[in-house]
């Protein structure tokens, strides 16, 4: 479910910095890139590439990294030749260092990251399945939440606590979600799509098509 967790927050990270928009070009070259979206290795390290949006960071490329030792590496790139290239750590995040990478298209659907004084990563394109929904899950105070498919172990996560979650879901699953309050808050309700559901603070509940639930917390 970590592991999950992590995918979620890099492909996020690419969106939104695709959707930001630094000054930046996409070089001299004829050559255009065009691969973007989810790629991962033999060794469960995962990379993901979002188009450039309009704005300040127009003619970039948002890119993230995600590692299977758990590091996250995530910015904007710029096209040099037939090559991305740039620094993957910024002044936003809490990385040490530098995290200068180079990737380069490899065959039809690969490519290679190159790491300036470190390992190479040969990627391949992950296949995404059809999403028929999403589903968001949220918090309204001061509390934690957890879930997982029905049939799982569903726990809270203690070293990195979830607050928010949202999941494409690519066929109609049933879910365990619970809540749990912080110390000093109570757990009021579920609401669903805006709408009270449930009092209980675990619930299990199908997933078809786009919905949110929101977990409410009131202070004691």
């Amino acid at each position: 479910m970590k592991k999950l967790m992590y995918i979620m927050l890099a492909a996020v990270l690419a969106m939104g910095l695709a959707a930001c928009g630094g000054s930046g070009g996409n070089g001299s070259s004829d050559f255009e890139w065009t691969k973007t979206g989810t790629f991962t290795d033999e060794s469960d390290n995962y990379l993901i590439i979002a188009k450039p949006g309009d704005g300040e960071h127009d003619g970039q490329w948002a890119v993230s990294v995600l590692l299977a030792n758990g590091e996250v590496h995530g910015w904007f790139l710029e096209q040099k030749g037939e090559t991305l290239y740039g620094n993957l750590n910024s002044e936003y995040d809490d990385n040490d260092g530098d995290y200068i990478v180079t990737l380069s298209e490899e065959g039809e659907d690969g490519i290679v990251m190159e790491v300036e004084g470190g390992e190479t990563y040969h990627f391949t394109m992950q296949e995404t399945p059809d999403y028929i929904g999403l589903l968001k899950i949220n918090t309204e105070g001061v509390g934690t939440i957890a879930y997982g498919p029905e049939g799982t172990e569903v726990e809270f996560e203690e070293d990195f606590p979830t607050q928010s979650v949202a999941e494409n879901v690519a066929a109609p699953t049933t879910y365990v979600i619970k809540a749990k309050p912080e110390e000093g808050w109570k757990f009021v309700k579920w609401t669903k799509n805006g709408e009270d559901f449930s009092t209980e603070s675990e619930i299990t509940v199908e997933v078809s098509e786009d919905v949110e639930y929101i977990a409410v917390f009131d202070a004691e």
